[in-house]
């Protein structure tokens, strides 16, 4: 088949045929609603990439494929469909796109969208708007099928290669044949892809962005009578990537402190300081000394003065003014090659700047890996069991590992912090469909749907090398010369700790175990490593401390929310991480044991979910139908989490500055002696957290459709569909707000399709809007621990817009698509900050307003009527093929160009949130012979070199506001050979 009969798949648009001579679009079967239907007759939005389309244009990545789908945005694991997906990766929560693999419901986007490279796919489809009554699961934004090629009894075999820049190398395999006459066909696929990176890596490794994926899938067609088949696939892959970016972890650094250079050295991210955070300040008044806090609003003599808005601060004086992180974390990029750091520094800082390739930089210590490991398997099973009723059952097991880890602060420094996450997932499901024929007029179509998800999760920070995190912390001789005048031993740090609580003047009833009412740091079984995961998975049960009901006793969110089962607290001192962790060598890190853990979550989720759906669709007469449907849907979820954490208790100035000179952190005079590490905050302290959670969330969904065909080359129609996402919880950083509710929608939509213009034109539009509630956003606020990401709702918001889709068979060598979407989407309610009871947004994020010198209300931003985050307004490709006849064969000239609008990456969409437009061109030849089974191209694609952002990450004062983004790719160029033998 050529470019363009392909290009005439593309977004769901016919195919060519050809009728006398003359060019003529020809319909495209899809199964959008469970059943054979064309994309001209399925009243919904819907774009069909054909695979044709997906090999001759080279679509192989999310990137590729966001270019074709109106209203559309890929992140690195998720994918948002008219502002309605997902905003984030906690686990406890569920996708907002529905995605199915052959049927088979995935967990996650981002595995069926990389799968094989897209090869030997028959399609993918994207549907538009919630899919509530007919798919079994969490619809509310849409849903996308990738249907893979079935096994057939006529031979063939394709092998394609392609080689190009970044070290490109892919092979492609498919051998495809019968192993019993008319009863069994089998079809192997192989893909092999190797790349080199694509991110210019200035510190120690490998440039970054480079990988390589192997994925083997076998499939099996069994036709044992007329009326039954039966499809079952399976693969195995294994995919390693030199990590630079995900969500959470952006590898391009685009601002620090809002552009605030450093004060010493001049560089545009800092270097001199220490610790990071503020001090108000009054210039009237001098400090004594370094160290004197007599007048808490008093300057440091010698140190600049920073202004913001008209307040004066001054930077944290390092063991004396305490930090408002309880972490205490210094700055890891402290002491770092200034030249070095700024060359990974794009822009000024002071707002999202336009990127381009030669932007593509970083300086990292080389932990950068990320290796997935998935097996699933499919079954379908179709009985036709009358020439008007038939049943299909559809189940999946999927199981994957997937661990990563990434260089957190984006410095070279030895002494840093790294990020290791480590997640299996294991999930199974059954689903029965009943389709009817209930004489001509009416169809129905009905199931049932049952999902089993567990989803273990477990993830730390780790500085190699570092003292503060790896050596036990020293808590002085004072103290331990007050233990010893009580008659205690000197020299047990557990006893130490508890007496330096009572020295530095922290032993009050805010620091007394919450379930207890004991100290904490009283147990002697855990005094050395609060940690649970020595014994086991979530096992703090075992390990000395019994779980406690506290509903009603602790009037507090974190304990009191009614799925708030248990809560455990287990403290003690800290005796420093040398990699061991005690009684059963627990793993930290990617190589199973790394000095200076300072912060580790086991997490678990468990989900069962169940749905049961019908829909009906009735032809009143020739030109009216109306469709009805409805679902029931109930999620049943468990949830786990485990943490064990580096802490500090916070002291007053004096008594800080006290306790680092006791233990020979600083000198009298305030200045640091360099033999021994200085305490930011205060006493440092172990800490373990378990927490058990349980909810149950239920929906019913329903849908109701006009459509009226006024004539066989024409449709509109007009529907209204409820969609439906469950809640979830908040797992990882025991968040204030233990859990969210489930997300809602009622859409409406105005559709049309029609073929115009001869049989030459197709074009597809609709409009839309949708009363959205209970969107899910996440936020950094704080809980006991310190900063804590959650996921809350907030009420409502209205999203609306228009989508359009033509493409035109203008000669009989030119063939022009077009595809453009305008989304309006805004909230329509105020936020209430669960902390402060502000309203707005309180943007803790915020480095122009710094939580030290500016109240709450004074941080908030009323956000009723801001936009919705990752969605552009405007949106559209342009596409075109021509085509010329040669003696050897066909050549086909394509070309693409694509403009993404600027997007928001924070519910605030400040001047620092907001990623500019950009825009894509791509262009390829080919030459195929006349048997059509040779062929030979090159592409060239990002032609202009112009880089998009993905994703972005924005830290709070104690990473100095770094903010961070997830780029597209750079120009890539290359060569293509493929091969087909057999039936074509």
């Amino acid at each position: 088949m050529g470019a363009l009969s392909v290009l005439a798949a593309c977004l769901g648009l016919p195919a060519l045929a050809a009728e006398g001579g003359k060019r003529q679009l020809e319909e495209v079967v899809v199964t959008a609603e469970r059943r054979e239907s064309t994309v001209s007759d399925t009243a919904i939005s819907i774009t069909a990439l054909d695979g044709q389309l997906i090999e001759d244009f080279g679509l192989r990545n999310q990137e590729d494929l966001q270019n074709y789908i109106p209203a559309t945005t890929i992140q690195p694991y998720d994918i948002a469909i008219r502002g309605v997906g997902r905003v984030f990766r906690a686990l406890g929560g569920d996708p907002g796109v529905s995605t199915y693999f052959d049927g088979g419901y995935s967990e996650d986007f981002g595995i069926a969208s990389t799968e094989g490279g897209l090869f030997d796919i028959e399609r993918i489809e994207v549907l538009r708007g919630p899919q509530g009554t007919l798919y079994g699961r969490n619809g509310i934004g849409g849903a996308v099928n990738f249907v893979t090629n079935k096994p057939s009894h006529d031979f063939s075999a394709e092998i394609r290669s392609i080689v190009g820049s970044y070290s490109t190398a892919e092979v492609y395999g498919v051998l495809n044949g019968s192993l019993i006459d008319d009863v069994l066909a089998a079809r192997a696929t192989f893909v092999s892809r190797d790349r080199d990176g694509t991110i210019e890596e200035l510190g120690i490794g490998e440039d970054l962005d480079g990988y390589g994926d192997k994925n083997l899938a076998l499939a099996f067609r069994l036709t044992p009578t007329d009326d039954l088949t039966i499809d079952l696939r399976v693969n195995d892959r294994d995919y390693n990537r030199i990590m630079a970016s995900a969500q959470g972890a952006g590898s391009i650094v685009v601002s620090e402190a809002g552009g605030l250079l450093d004060e010493i050295t001049g560089g545009k991210r800092n270097t001199s300081a220490m610790v990071f955070g503020w001090r108000p300040v009054d210039t009237s008044v001098a400090c004594a000394s370094l160290a004197d806090r007599t007048n808490p609003l008093c300057t440091v003599r010698g140190q600049q003065v920073f202004t913001f808005g008209g307040r004066t601060a001054q930077r944290l004086t390092p063991g004396v003014d305490p930090t408002s992180q309880a972490f205490a974390r210094p700055n890891f990029a402290y002491g770092w090659d200034q030249t070095l750091a700024d060359q990974t520094y794009i822009g000024d800082g002071t707002y999202l700047p336009d990127l381009e390739g030669s932007d593509l930089r970083v300086a990292t210590n080389g932990f950068n890996d990320e290796k997935f490991l998935h097996n699933n398997a499919t079954m379908n099973i179709m009985w036709d069991v009358t020439d008007w009723l038939s049943v299909k059952y559809i189940g999946a097991y999927t199981d994957y590992l997937y661990t990563r880890v990434t260089e957190d602060d984006r410095s070279s420094n030895v002494t840093d912090i790294q990020f290791h996450a480590n997640q299996e997932n294991e999930n199974f499901q059954h689903e029965i469909q009943v389709f009817m024929d209930i004489g001509d007029d009416i169809t129905i179509t009905a199931g049932g749907f049952y999902y089993e998800n567990q989803i273990d999760q477990r993830l730390d920070f780790w500085s190699p090398g570092m003292a503060r995190f790896a050596e036990a912390a020293n808590y002085g001789p004072t103290a331990a010369a007050v233990a010893a005048s009580l008659g205690l031993d000197p020299t047990n740090q557990q006893l130490v700790a508890n007496v330096a609580r009572a020295v530095y003047g922290t032993n009050t009833g805010a620091e007394l175990n919450p379930v207890t009412g004991a100290p904490l740091g009283t147990n002697p079984v855990l005094g050395a490593y609060a940690y649970p995961g020595q014994v086991g998975w979530n096992t703090a049960r075992d390990v000395g401390c019994g779980l406690v009901d506290l509903q009603g006793l602790v009037p507090v969110a974190a304990f009191s929310d009614p799925s708030t089962k248990s809560v455990c607290f287990i403290s003690g001192p800290w005796l420093g991480d040398t990699a061991d962790f005690g009684p059963g060598n627990a793993p930290s890190g990617p190589k199973g044991g790394t000095e200076g853990t300072s912060f580790i979550w086991n997490t678990e989720n468990i989900t069962e979910a169940y749905a049961i759906y019908a829909q009906m669709e009735w032809q009143l007469n020739d030109t009216w139908a109306i469709t009805l449907g409805g679902r029931y849907a109930k999620d049943d979820k468990q949830g786990f989490e485990n943490l064990y954490l580096y802490r500090e208790e916070e002291l007053t100035p004096a008594a800080l500055f006290a306790f680092n000179v006791d233990t020979g952190a600083l000198n009298p005079d305030g200045t640091p002696t360099g033999n021994e590490v200085i305490r930011f905050r205060g006493l440092p302290f172990s800490q373990s957290i378990y927490r058990a959670l349980e909810n149950s969330f239920d929906e019913t969904n329903w849908r109701i459709n006009f459509d009226y065909t006024p004539n066989e080359d024409t449709l509109w129609y007009l529907s209204a569909t409820t969609g439906y996402r469950a809640g979830g919880f908040n797992l990882g950083y025991f968040s204030a707000t233990p859990t969210y509710d489930p997300e809602t929608v009622l859409a409406y939509e105005l559709g049309y399709k029609a073929t115009l213009l001869d049989g030459t034109m197709q074009v597809n539009a609709s409009i839309f809007t949708y009363d959205y509630e209970n969107v899910h956003l996440q936020f950094v606020g704080q809980s006991f621990i310190g900063p804590s990401t959650s996921v809350r709702n907030i009420d409502s918001s209205r999203n609306q817009g228009f989508e359009l889709e033509a493409f035109w068979l203008a000669t009989d060598n030119l063939t022009i698509g077009y595809n453009y979407s305008y989304t309006d989407a805004k909230y329509t309610s105020e936020l209430v900050d669960p902390e402060t009871g502000t309203l707005g947004l309180v943007d803790n994020n915020d480095p122009y307003r710094p939580d030290i010198l500016f109240s709450a209300a004074e941080r908030a931003t009323l956000i009723d009527g801001k936009r919705l985050q990752r969605v552009p307004e405007t949106k559209f490709s342009a596409f075109g093929t021509y085509t010329m006849e040669v003696e050897s064969g066909r050549v086909e000239l394509s070309s693409a160009y694509s403009m993404t609008g600027d997007v928001c990456f924070d519910v605030a969409c400040g001047v620092l949130d907001r990623a500019p437009a950009w825009s894509r061109w791509d262009a390829r030849v080919t030459w195929t012979s006349n048997d059509e089974r040779l062929s030979i191209g090159a592409y060239a694609n990002n032609i202009l070199n112009e880089i998009g952002i993905r994703n972005m990450d924005d830290e709070n004062v104690e990473q100095n506001y770094l903010r961070s983004v997830v780029p597209t790719l750079p120009r890539m160029y290359g060569l293509e050979l493929r091969y087909r033998m057999g039936a074509l």
